[in-house]
């Protein structure tokens, strides 16, 4: 390694903490605005060295070039307590072999054959809401939280079962929640990462613990029970049902199947984290399209061009391009996934800044997504970026949803059907605006979530046949 010949700019780490305690985890958006000028910024949290980068030279570097010398954070041995060692978890060898393993399941074939087992859910929701009349109020982030875990629950378990995800909704809310305070606490405090492995250890297996550790506790014991009993009953009495529990199942390499415990880890972690992204995406898609009246005309006449009422088959999915930009160009505007950190598991060295051991790397992706040097007019909602051939000459790591590089989330072509198909579904029977004088303001949580929620009035269309098959 050559010796570092640049100065990395240096923020107060106490003033990082102070933010982060009172504000939560939106003061990384200005840790980035702090370097002005630069795109890299460093400052010290406990014993740790933090730095925070915005150019997507550097991102690619991190991500992609020597993505085998950064590590999931330490905040990441939390989120494993629940969702154990999962591709969300894991690193290194057993993160390859498995990633190999599972890439063939996320693929377009397997998802194809689950879209039916989406529909069905998200069929019943747009019935539930045309039973309530022409006009109503509702809010969308707890309708999406629903619906997406019903849409997963679904896919993951298949008919009949995709009311387990009902039955663990409350738990997995909560422990979104816990996991938000947990996160915050651990950036502040910086403990070693034995110390916060132990912990999370601790709050599950202990058999006894005070408040609000009990309720972390019984929230995991909730999860891991009643995805143990699916998997159970799978076992017992195997199907050839093409749900993503399924081909968890039979998944193989030419070293042997998931063991059962894999299978746990990598279907919690699909329900838990996976439900949470597309939610809070498609609230912000309906606020921005409330706002954007022209953007969402085009989308409805595009889905009613396309299925002329009728419901959607995978086949469609390709054929409404405007609506899946609509979607993507919401995950830009309010990226639910605001931020990604890395450990430096070795000295490196970015564009002449040092990177000791050990150091946490913050890529603050709504900075990235709002940067006018790669995005034309960036505070200006604008699905055309996503249409077909849009977009040829940008920097792929300037727009960073689903992560980027080798662990890009492998459940992205996943959220991007489920997001199409929802958006299509809805749009069919409603019109969705904003209550007028709602305050909407995101709020960086594990996600960046609304804060208050969006307040909407659904406004039913003009009668249409009834959506069948």
């Amino acid at each position: 390694m050559t010796t570092a010949t640049r100065r990395t700019p240096r923020i107060s780490g106490t003033r990082v903490a102070q933010e982060m305690l009172m504000e939560g985890l939106t003061s990384f958006t200005r840790i980035a605005e702090a370097a002005s000028g630069s795109d890299i910024v460093r400052w010290r949290s406990g014993h740790r060295h933090v730095f925070a980068i915005t150019h997507p030279d550097y991102i690619e570097h991190v991500l992609r070039q020597h993505a085998d010398r950064y590590h999931k954070s330490v905040e990441y041995q939390l989120v494993s307590a629940v969702l154990g060692r999962s591709l969300f978890t894991d690193d290194g060898e057993s993160w390859r072999r498995h990633r190999m393993m599972l890439n063939p399941i996320m693929g377009r074939r397997h998802l194809n054959g689950v879209v039916d087992l989406m529909i069905d859910p998200i069929a019943e929701y747009v019935a539930a809401l045309e039973d309530r009349g022409d006009r109503f109020e509702i809010e969308m982030v707890a309708d999406m939280t629903e619906l997406t875990l019903d849409v997963v629950g679904a896919a993951l378990f298949g008919r009949g079962l995709g009311s387990v995800a009902k039955k663990i909704g409350s738990a997995v809310t909560t422990g979104l929640r816990l996991g938000e305070i947990a996160a915050r606490i651990t950036i502040v405090a910086a403990p070693p990462a034995w110390s916060v492995k132990f912990f999370g250890e601790l709050v599950h297996h202990a058999p006894l613990l005070p408040w609000p550790l009990d309720q972390a506790q019984h929230t995991m014991k909730t999860i891991d029970r009643m995805i143990w009993d699916v998997i159970h009953d799978r076992e017992a009495n195997p199907t050839d049902e093409n749900d993503l529990l399924g081909l968890l199942l039979r998944a193989r390499d030419e070293d042997g199947s998931l063991t059962a415990s894999r299978v746990r880890d990598e279907a919690t972690t699909f329900m838990v984290a996976g439900h949470e992204t597309t939610a809070n995406g498609l609230a912000w898609m309906w606020y921005l399209l409330s706002l954007n009246a022209g953007h969402r005309d085009r989308m409805v006449q595009e889905i009613d061009d396309v299925l002329d009422g009728r419901r959607p088959t995978a086949e469609d999915i390709p054929l409404l391009p405007w609506t899946s930009a609509c979607f993507q160009e919401a995950l830009r505007y309010f990226s639910p996934v605001w931020v990604i950190p890395r450990t430096a598991i070795q000295d490196d060295e970015i564009d002449g800044h040092h990177i000791p051991k050990g150091s946490t790397m913050i890529v603050p992706v709504n900075a990235v997504h709002h940067d006018p040097r790669w995005w034309d007019d960036p505070g200006a909602y604008d699905p055309s970026r996503f249409m077909p051939d849009a977009g040829r000459d940008r920097h792929r790591f300037c727009y960073l949803p689903f992560g980027a590089g080798q662990r890009v989330c492998i459940g992205m072509s996943f959220a991007l059907m489920e997001g199409t198909l929802i958006a299509a579904m809805m749009a069919q029977r409603f019109r969705f605006d904003v209550v007028p004088g709602h305050p909407v303001q995101p709020e960086a949580t594990l996600t960046l979530r609304p804060r208050n929620g969006v307040r909407m009035i659904a406004h039913q269309r003009t009668a249409t046949v009834p959506m069948t098959a």
